[in-house]
C-alpha cells in the first residue's frame, strides 16, 4: 500500500504524503497503528484540561488551529483529522503535522518525547535537548556532515521497552538556518525552504536507522554569555530536571492527562544514561570545536 509508511516505530496509513524512505506493506489485518486523512474538525473541545492560542487538550483529543494552514484533531494516539484552509499550502500543512501534531499523538501514546535532535555512534544514541535556537539541529547537521547516521531532529521519541530507554528514529528531514549551511560548506539554492519567505531549509538525510536505537548520552545545551564552551556531566536527581524540562511541548502533555508516568520516564532516562550540560557562547557558535568536544565525549 503505497500510502503506508513507518515512523517513530508505527505503521501509518496517510492520504497525505510523509518524508519517509520507510514504506510499509499493508498488515494482515488491515489496521494500520495511526490513520492520518482529510476530514471536518470539531470547533472546539468540550472539556479541554489546557487550552492555548491555537491549541486545546484533554485526554484523549488534542486540538490544533494554524491560521491560513489547517486545523488538526488527535484522537486517542491512532487517528489524526486534518482540515485545511482555502488556498493553504501542503508544505506547510505537512510542517505543522510532523511537529506539534506528531509529538501530541505520540504523548498520547505514553511515548517519551523531547524537544531534541538525536544521532547514532557505534550502534548508540546521542541525544541533544534544549530551547529553541540553541543548536540542536545544528549539532546533528554538523554530525551528519561527519558521517554519523540520523535518528531525530526537534521531536526526538524514546522508548524503553526492552528496558533500556532507545530513540525511535523519526521523520528524516533536518531543519537548519541559512547562516548554519555557511558553516557547514553547503549552498541553499538546492535545498527546500521549510516555509516560503523563511530562512530556513530541509537538509537531505542519507544515513537512516530504521530500528530504535538504545542511549548512550543526553547532551543538555545552553548558552551563555562569557564565552565558555564546556562540558559538565550531571549526577543523581541533576540529570532528571533537564529531561522533564526539554520534553517536547510540555503543556499538551499536562492537557491530555498524560502526566501520570512523565516523571518515571524521564528518571528512566536519566538513570540509563549519561546526562551532560553542555555550555556554548551565546555570541559566538563554534561548531566545529564543539562537534570535537562532544565526539570526544561519545568515543571515550
Amino acid at each position: 500500500m503505497e500510502n503506508m509508511y513507518r515512523i517513530f516505530g508505527l505503521d501509518i496509513f496517510s492520504v497525505i504524503p510523509l518524508p519517509s524512505r520507510s514504506v510499509v506493506p499493508a498488515r494482515q489485518d488491515g489496521t494500520p497503528d495511526v490513520i492520518i486523512s482529510y476530514g471536518e474538525t470539531p470547533a472546539a473541545l468540550t472539556n479541554p484540561r489546557k487550552k492555548g492560542v491555537r491549541y486545546q487538550a484533554a485526554p484523549g483529543e488534542f486540538l490544533l488551529r494554524v491560521d491560513n494552514v489547517a486545523h488538526y484533531y488527535v484522537q486517542h494516539g491512532s487517528r489524526i483529522t486534518v482540515m485545511p484552509e482555502a488556498g493553504a499550502d501542503d508544505d506547510d500543512i505537512l510542517l505543522f503535522l510532523m511537529g506539534s501534531v506528531m509529538g501530541a499523538l505520540l504523548h498520547q501514546r505514553n511515548v517519551l518525547v523531547l524537544h531534541a535532535g538525536a544521532i547514532a555512534v557505534n550502534g548508540e544514541s546521542a541525544v541533544f535537548c534544549g530551547p529553541s535556537a540553541v543548536g540542536k539541529s545544528t549539532l546533528v547537521a554538523g554530525f551528519l556532515r561527519r558521517g554519523y547516521p540520523f535518528l531525530a531532529d526537534d521531536v526526538c521519541a524514546i522508548t524503553s521497552g526492552d528496558g533500556r530507554p532507545a530513540v525511535i528514529p523519526g521523520f528524516p528531514r533536518v531543519k537548519v538556518w541559512a547562516d548554519v549551511l555557511t558553516k557547514l560548506n553547503t549552498r541553499n539554492d538546492t535545498l527546500k525552504s521549510i516555509r516560503r519567505g523563511m530562512g530556513k531549509y530541509f537538509l537531505p538525510i542519507d544515513c537512516i536507522q530504521e530500528s530504535p536505537v538504545p542511549i548512550r548520552s543526553v547532551f543538555v545545551l545552553e548558552t551563555t554569555s562569557t564565552g565558555r564552551m564546556e562540558i559538565t556531566a550531571l549526577r543523581g536527581a541533576d540529570k532528571v530536571g533537564p529531561l522533564i524540562d526539554n520534553t517536547y511541548r510540555l503543556p499538551f502533555l499536562r492537557g491530555l492527562g498524560k502526566g501520570k508516568d512523565h516523571f518515571t520516564q524521564c528518571a528512566a532516562v536519566a538513570a540509563g544514561t549519561d546526562v551532560f550540560l553542555t555550555v556554548r557562547s551565546r555570541t559566538t557558535f563554534l561548531l566545529d570545536e564543539l562537534l570535537d568536544m562532544v565526539e570526544a565525549k561519545l568515543l571515550s
